[in-house]
């Protein structure tokens, strides 16, 4: 399967909304503004975090006790983000003040649970982000 936006770009992903993704990544990236990217590898590092983390947590894997670290390693993900787009004026495109509050929802959370429910708002700021980064 090839791209069909101007870049030349061939995937194995056969599941059409992971397709889509990674098609809108690839001209993230090939859109020659190396903040987008970065900005774009971070979003990417914190979502598959989360993605790791939910089931880890549902399949008793991890303690609750370490409901700190995990609140600290999330939002130090998130927070990175929110860095570099500040750093590389993006801090204002559509998806940013719903990364604020995703961010408040982590430094907040008192147990894993919440922090695992956070995983879908995680994926759909994820989403709006991405979609601005591929317009701005």
């Amino acid at each position: 399967m090839t791209s069909q936006n101007k870049i030349d770009y061939k995937t194995t992903v056969e599941d059409e909304h992971w397709r889509d993704e990674e098609f809108q990544w690839a001209r993230i990236f090939s859109s020659g503004d190396p903040a987008k990217g970065i900005v774009l590898l971070y979003i990417q590092k914190a979502c598959t975090a989360f993605h790791e983390f939910e089931p880890s947590w549902k399949e008793g894997a991890l303690d609750e006790e370490q409901v700190g670290f995990f609140r600290k390693r999330l939002a130090k993900r998130v927070r990175q983000i929110m860095v570099t787009m500040k750093n590389n004026d993006l801090d204002k495109i559509n998806g940013a003040a719903e990364l604020a509050e995703v961010l408040r929802s982590i430094e907040s959370a008192k147990n894993l649970d919440e922090l695992a429910e956070l995983t879908e708002t995680m994926h759909s700021v994820n989403h709006l982000l991405s979609d601005s980064l591929e317009e701005k």
